[in-house]
């Protein structure tokens, strides 16, 4: 009986050992998200307004973006593109590095605030219901920049190459948004780094627009809210426009574009290990030996 006992628990610690490893890109069912039904009415489909609502984004869920500035930046509008019913939000710097308020360059980062909230896609639409998403990605793209060449330069016999950057752009996933792992291409122009419980999405800098080295794949699970920053932390020019791109169904990019993202890379709070897992088994063998005795 002692033996059987012994048995489930390792048989029960192997199981969910497994099935934790085993979770990926193939076996877990992430939600799809449509953005084709915005309540607010817009012209040429370009809509600048803080606050946006959409109906059914997927069964039972509708969704709501409010945004807001921070920096020398302005909001210019949200787009629905034509291929894939993708978002871009467009924003804008107003203050050039040679501007009076902002001389250094990068010294005032800029951008603008986007937050998903999800909601009970109930009879009205009210937006009034919070509703807690399992498991969802988005794709990011066109996160990049763009820079006027490189200039050499010779010290003491040791030659530097300094490229001069004109915009630079970046995607933070904010703590409390869920963000569980992120996938990129090989190769990628991407960097990912955590600061301060912030995830960051940097661009190389390069103008390469649309390619799969400037996209990223975010993974969320159990949450009813997303907060991003669109931010430029460089951008040279006054009135030079920055896009960012979410898709929420994959649908921008084909099945063998898909294939060449790497392993969902931890993100936030991992998963349990099947070490932490196997001492939970003990633990619970330990209970249960205390039981018998």
């Amino acid at each position: 009986m002692y033996i059987s006992s012994v048995s489930k628990i390792f048989a029960l610690i192997m199981g969910v050992g497994f099935f934790g490893m085993g979770q990926g890109r193939a076996d877990t069912s992430y939600i799809g998200f449509n953005f084709s039904d915005r309540v607010e009415s817009a012209i040429s489909n370009q809509y600048n307004g803080l606050t946006q609502s959409f109906r059914n984004v997927a069964t039972g869920v509708d969704m709501r973006i409010t945004t807001s500035t921070y920096g020398a930046a302005r909001y210019d509008y949200t787009v629905k593109t034509a291929a894939g019913g993708d978002l871009q939000a467009r924003y804008t710097s107003t203050a050039g590095w040679n501007a009076t308020d902002n001389p250094v360059a990068g010294s005032n980062p800029l951008g603008i605030n986007y937050t998903l909230n999800f909601y009970e896609a109930d009879a009205g639409h009210t937006f009034s219901i919070a509703k807690v998403l399992s498991n969802f990605r988005l794709l990011t793209y066109d996160v990049d920049g763009s820079n006027s060449g490189t200039s050499t330069s010779t010290v003491n016999g040791v030659t530097t190459t300094t490229k001069t950057i004109v915009q630079s752009e970046r995607v933070r996933v904010l703590p409390g948004s869920g963000f569980v792992s992120y996938q990129l291409t090989n190769p990628t122009k991407l960097t990912v780094t955590e600061n301060a419980g912030a995830w960051e999405i940097d661009g190389d800098n390069v103008d390469v627009n649309f390619t799969l080295p400037s996209m990223a794949m975010m993974n969320f699970a159990n949450t009813s809210e997303v907060k991003f920053q669109f931010e430029a932390p460089y951008s040279r020019n006054a009135n030079d426009p920055v896009a960012t791109y979410l898709d929420g169904d994959l649908t921008f990019i084909t099945q063998s574009q898909f294939d060449t993202f790497t392993a969902p890379t931890p993100a936030g709070v991992p998963e349990p290990s099947a070490l932490s897992l196997l001492a939970v088994g003990l633990g619970a063998l330990a209970i249960l030996r205390r039981r018998r005795s």
